[in-house]
């Protein structure tokens, strides 16, 4: 090792480091795949996979299809979205034209994911001030079974609206918390008793019996589809944005561990071995006056006399008539006799002869110095 340059050992040491991370990344499992909160597909507690499966033995025909583009299948009646994670109004108009041809959509949440779909409806969230509420049946529509015991029902937001075509099915303190309303031949259902549909809860006494008078309230008991496209579960492929395709695959990953290693050695090539000793030039700097002359020479070379007469011409007039507001645009003959109605101590002939100097197109360099010490007077009257 000691005869190895350091560009090698820099190699060897590269090599070694994505042997590590390598053997690192192979020995770890994920022991548990993170779902969202009521996803059909997580066993989690607060997941739903208990929901699908007892609904299967409540004989529905569950449609477990993965659909390419959002829209309900039109095979089936019944169409829960559980804690979507916002949907968007064209999906939103997809489950319109579907309610109104009959379906029933059973919209359950209380998340910030929810919004857009409340929105949509109407309603809005109200935050109630107790976190462990029990909730009242408001309704007998809720009457399969009869027997409804909500004290393990936990809200913690309730539902407003300035709809007033909607049915209060179940209200905490006055507030709904699961409201009912018709949309074409279809019904909407909207709730935000999320706690009764997870996994754990399912296991509570009185919530199953509040999921089966709610799926007791749909139009058909034809098909169940539970909205799986708003958890992220979609098929065909999908276009990731940079993010995502950097986090989430193995090519993107891959890249960043690259750079990451590169980056490293670059820096290891870049080590400083002492404070950086400017070069002679730029040590050496110009002065002020140098930059005052090389302008004024370009100037000259240029040919810009008559641009600079203009230049005092405009400036003569425009602080001589700067107090009395006058136009430095006006014609000079008519501008020295307006200004000299206003201060009689002018001596308008001297400075009309100045001001028509001053336009003149064939100055030479000896002219123009005078020109301009004479309109400097002027301009420092």
């Amino acid at each position: 090792m000691k005869n190895l340059s350091r560009d090698a050992r820099l190699g060897i040491g590269i090599v070694l480091l994505l042997m590590i991370v390598s053997a690192f990344a192979a020995t770890q499992r994920k022991t548990e795949q993170e779902y969202p909160k009521l996803s059909s597909i997580s066993p989690a507690p607060n997941g739903a996979l208990a929901l699908k499966l007892w609904v299967k033995e409540l004989q529905y025909n569950v449609d477990e299809q993965v659909l390419t583009n959002f829209a309900p299948p039109e095979d089936s009646s019944i169409l829960l979205m559980l804690e979507p994670l916002f949907p968007t109004e064209e999906d939103m108009s997809s489950v319109d034209e579907w309610v109104e041809q009959g379906g029933t959509l059973i919209a359950i949440g209380e998340q910030y994911g929810m919004f857009s779909l409340t929105d949509h409806y109407e309603f809005f969230f109200s935050y109630l001030p107790n976190n462990s509420g029990t909730p009242s049946n408001e309704t007998p529509l809720l009457d399969s079974p009869s027997s409804l015991d909500l004290k393990n029902a936990k809200v913690n937001i309730a539902l407003d609206s300035d709809r007033d075509d909607y049915v209060v099915l179940v209200s905490y303190q006055n507030q709904p918390v699961l409201v009912s309303f018709e949309q074409g031949e279809g019904r909407v259902i909207l709730g935000t008793i999320a706690n009764s549909f997870t996994n754990a809860g399912l296991k509570q006494a009185g919530n199953p019996e509040l999921v089966l008078n709610i799926l007791a309230l749909a139009r058909e008991k034809g098909a169940v589809w539970f909205d799986e496209w708003h958890h992220g579960v979609q098929s065909g492929e999908q276009i990731l944005g940079p993010t995502e395709f950097l986090r989430e695959t193995p090519f993107g990953r891959a890249l960043l561990f690259i750079t990451f290693a590169v980056f490293i050695a670059f820096l290891l090539q870049g080590r400083g071995f002492g404070r950086p000793i400017p070069l002679p030039q730029e040590i050496k700097r110009r002065g002020a006056l140098e930059h005052v002359t090389g302008i004024a020479n370009l100037s000259r070379r240029a040919a810009h006399r008559s641009a600079v007469m203009m230049q005092y011409h405009n400036q003569v007039k425009r602080k001589l008539g700067q107090r009395y507001r006058l136009d430095p645009g006006m014609d000079d003959e008519q501008y020295v006799n307006t200004l000299a109605g206003y201060n009689s101590e002018i001596d308008k002939n001297e400075l009309l002869n100045l001001l028509k100097r001053l336009k003149r197109k064939d100055v030479n360099e000896t002219e123009m110095v005078h020109l301009a010490v004479e309109a400097s007077k002027w301009i420092d009257t």
